[in-house]
């Protein structure tokens, strides 16, 4: 059960960095002229080639460990066997470069931690949000990462994936916990107790904390992330922490139920303060990510940003937002959102695409 959970939980997150991924294969296909190399997951169908056996190899490892921890009679939990397998696939991917082993041990690291912590849950009696918490920090902490990966050429394309996890996870906890199901949702997370009555949660986020702190501060002294990047990456830490800090209560002013997605409950004094901090939040964070992606020139910075405002936008209209706007100056507002968004990626994308074909004419052949 808590290993089916653990796959509904990370299905989309993982669905849409696959897309990513796809795209941006397809897009290093078709357009070697630019000389990104960085910026492609296999640098030939080769090398394609070769990291997708070398990921099934690091497959069978892990089926294998699980077959003989089952033979032996299981003297280490499978969480353990988890964790030693994707710990095994990271060696692995920074030693021979392998990008697509880079991709499923994170994953890897993140399940082992949901799992891990879960038991950690159950065992004290405590509230669900120390997962919630550790896996946000988990996400910022590969955002960092992201960035640090870019200082030394090699590591170049490992910068990619720790971004795309580091963008897309606080990017669909932001979108999920800004409706109403998602303002549900952290009612029965913070049911239980504190996370500081069990030791092991405390440490661990702890060390987590103090590794995004310790590693965003070094980002910043090496001029490898802004310091609007920074304070974004303080904000979302501030915020995360501080729902999963909360205490037992309720937020709304009738029983909610995370099932009753369009009924008409109205939201507790807490529960508006986190739906109008929240939705804050996504709007600043998506924005920021366009922005982000035309100083930095990532197209898929800029694309994710637009889909995800796009399906934030058609999400608030059937939200808690239409209960008490009119639709039809919903609709004009989100018009001219719109129009002022698009206008603005406009000039940054004729300003982006001048740019690069001057690099590409002072490339010599």
């Amino acid at each position: 059960m808590i290993f089916l959970s653990i796959l509904s939980f990370l299905f989309w997150p993982i669905v849409i960095i696959g897309l990513i991924i796809f795209f941006a294969v397809r897009r290093g296909r078709h357009s070697k002229a630019n000389k990104e190399w960085h910026s492609q997951f296999a640098l030939s169908k080769e090398d394609a080639v070769s990291q997708l056996f070398f990921l099934l190899s690091f497959l069978f490892l892990g089926v294998t460990l699980l077959a003989l921890n089952k033979d032996f009679g299981d003297p280490l939990p499978w969480r353990t066997i988890i964790f030693i397998t994707s710990l095994l696939g990271l060696i692995g991917a920074y030693y021979l470069k392998a990008i697509y082993v880079l991709i499923f041990s994170i994953i890897g690291v993140a399940g082992w931690w949901v799992a891990q912590a879960a038991l950690w849950v159950d065992q004290k009696n405590t509230a669900s949000s120390a997962v919630f918490l550790g896996l946000s920090l988990l996400a910022l902490l590969f955002y960092v990462l992201g960035h640090l990966h870019e200082k030394e050429a090699r590591f170049k394309r490992f910068s990619l994936v720790y971004s795309a996890f580091g963008v897309v996870a606080p990017t669909f906890i932001l979108f999920l916990f800004s409706t109403k199901p998602g303002i549900a949702l952290i009612e029965q997370m913070i049911k239980g107790g504190s996370f500081f009555h069990s030791w092991q949660l405390t440490l661990s986020l702890f060390i987590l904390f103090a590794s995004l702190m310790v590693s965003a501060f070094w980002a910043v002294a090496q001029k490898l992330i802004f310091p609007l990047e920074l304070l974004a990456v303080f904000a979302l830490t501030l915020l995360f922490g501080g729902t999963a800090l909360l205490s037992e209560q309720p937020m709304f002013l009738s029983a909610g139920s995370y099932y009753s997605y369009y009924d008409n409950k109205s939201f507790s004094g807490v529960g508006l303060l986190l739906a109008m901090l929240y939705n804050v939040a996504i709007l600043l964070e998506l924005m920021g990510l366009i922005f982000s992606g035309y100083v930095r020139r990532a197209s898929w910075l800029i694309n994710l940003g637009a889909v995800f405002l796009f399906l934030l936008i058609i999400v608030k209209y059937f939200d808690w937002f239409f209960s008490f706007m009119s639709k039809s100056v919903f609709f004009v507002g989100a018009g001219i959102l719109f129009f002022l968004v698009g206008w603005f990626m406009e000039q940054g994308r004729k300003s982006v695409v001048s740019k690069i074909k001057v690099q590409n004419q002072q490339i010599p052949e």
